[in-house]
């Protein structure tokens, strides 16, 4: 519940007339906004939001956040400068009284499935509040702190993305992380973030937000980055089997992983001082039992014993969409095209070529992988570069850089006949229709790949 004194104050805010009804929430979309909730009048180069109050009253909204008064409306306004703001505003103090522990979760790659996780490892809702999906910007996170129940919410996994510089510090002043997780660091977003070098100082400016004694997670790749080694918070850092931490590295607890793959299952063994753990899941990938290892390190420093941890690693699935396996109709199919980039692309393409049935054809569908600015024309070119096709494999590439991507194939040696481009996806959707073996989809959420399945919404298979 939010009083509406409590809100004018966070605000500096005045009403037009104080609310009759409670208010317990609030939502920037009058169509999926439920009674009792505040309508937050946004305005946004497509539409403003001032126009849609008599929906958001019509709905059962117990109020209005909006920058000027509507007349004509029933509803009670509270009149502020910047309803972004405000609501960020009240997103933050929100959380800071809350008395909830907040796990901060960003990484290049694999944020959201990370997120699903490590929140099924802590427990159950109403205990444990995770992001919904990927609303993880500057709306998402205020939204997903506005939902903690004080008393009833016991942990909240809190995603935060960016794509250009000092997003991150807005987020991080509002979750206020107790704990946080980096996934990784690689080429992301690189339009906006410029280079790699300032992908790793903003991911690490999460873990600068952590209070005394909070807990710093990421992998070993990431402690290759000087900014994740001048922490002042403890870190807890997972190494790869292969891996040693150099002479002299005295700063934070390592943490050995072996990853062991079966056709089904994925094994991981943890190990620090001597010790070693054993969990097992569905077969994932090599970055997702990254991500898997990173979950557990944090919910194991949480409290929770590996016999719960196992419990419910069992029971994972990956959300949709995200690295899923399907069997549709006679064709094996990989689908995972939420996002796309150079690091989650090669992880990808790694475990659908190891789980591809060596006697069946491979069809590749690759989307564009978007935002990485100068150079994506270059990043394109290497990924077609790392492609060897076997007789009867097919790649169409898809988007704007399509050409580079078969440019890199044909000077890796594959032959023209094994490559297509398309600017749309409706030879892909032909060749599909009559098409038998293994299928790989993957790319950036502009091109819509999953549009590719009728069944798509279908559950994920087990992977």
């Amino acid at each position: 519940m939010f009083p509406p004194d409590r809100l004018a104050a966070w605000t500096q805010g005045r009403w037009t007339s104080l609310p009759a009804a409670l208010i317990r929430g609030f939502n920037p979309d009058s169509r999926t906004l439920q009674p009792g909730q505040v309508f937050v009048a946004l305005r946004t180069e497509a539409r403003d939001g001032h126009d849609f109050l008599a929906a958001a009253a019509a709905a059962g909204a117990a109020a209005a956040l909006v920058a000027h008064p509507v007349d004509g409306v029933e509803l009670p306004q509270l009149v502020v400068p910047d309803p972004l703001g405000a609501l960020q505003q009240i997103a933050r103090l929100h959380r800071q009284s809350s008395g909830v522990k907040a796990i901060g979760i960003s990484g290049s790659a694999g944020k959201t499935s990370t997120k699903d996780l490590l929140a099924r490892l802590l427990g159950e809702a109403p205990a444990v509040l995770a992001t919904e999906g990927n609303l993880n910007n500057h709306l998402g996170v205020p939204l997903t702190l506005l939902r903690l129940e004080p008393g009833v919410t016991r942990y909240a996994v809190v995603e935060a993305g960016i794509n250009m510089p000092g997003e991150m510090r807005g987020l991080a002043a509002m979750v206020q992380p107790d704990c946080a997780l980096v996934t990784l660091v690689a080429p992301a977003h690189l339009e906006r973030l410029g280079s790699i070098e300032t992908i790793a100082h903003e991911k690490c400016e999460l873990l600068r937000w952590l209070p005394p004694g909070g807990l710093a997670v990421f992998p070993w790749s990431a402690w290759q980055h000087a900014p994740f080694r001048h922490l002042a918070a403890d870190v807890c850092v997972a190494v790869p089997a292969g891996e040693e931490p150099e002479a002299g590295a005295e700063r934070g607890q390592f943490f050995g992983y072996t990853v062991l793959h079966g056709a089904e299952h994925t094994e991981l063994v943890l190990r620090n001082g001597g010790h070693s753990r054993r969990f097992r899941l569905r077969r994932v990938s090599d970055g997702m039992a990254q991500n898997a290892v990173l979950a557990l390190l944090m919910a194991s420093a949480l409290g929770v014993d590996d016999f719960a941890l196992q419990q419910r690693l069992s029971g994972w699935t990956p959300a949709r969409l995200r690295g899923e396996l399907r069997q549709i109709g006679a064709q094996h199919v990989y689908l995972d095209c939420y996002n796309a980039n150079p690091a989650s692309m090669a992880d990808a393409l790694a475990v659908f070529q190891q789980l591809a049935p060596a006697a069946l054809p491979r069809l590749f569908v690759l989307g564009g992988m978007e935002e990485l600015g100068a150079d994506a024309a270059d990043y394109h070119r290497r990924l077609g570069a790392g492609l060897r096709m076997r007789d009867g494999d097919l790649v169409f590439a898809v988007g704007p850089h399509a050409a580079a991507v078969a440019e890199g194939m044909l000077a890796a040696g594959n032959t023209r006949s094994q490559v297509r481009t398309a600017d749309g996806l409706d030879a892909i959707r032909a060749h599909l229709a009559q098409f038998q073996g293994a299928v790989f989809v993957k790319g950036s959420r502009r091109f819509q790949l999953e549009t590719l399945f009728v069944d798509a919404a279908a559950p994920a298979a087990a992977h």
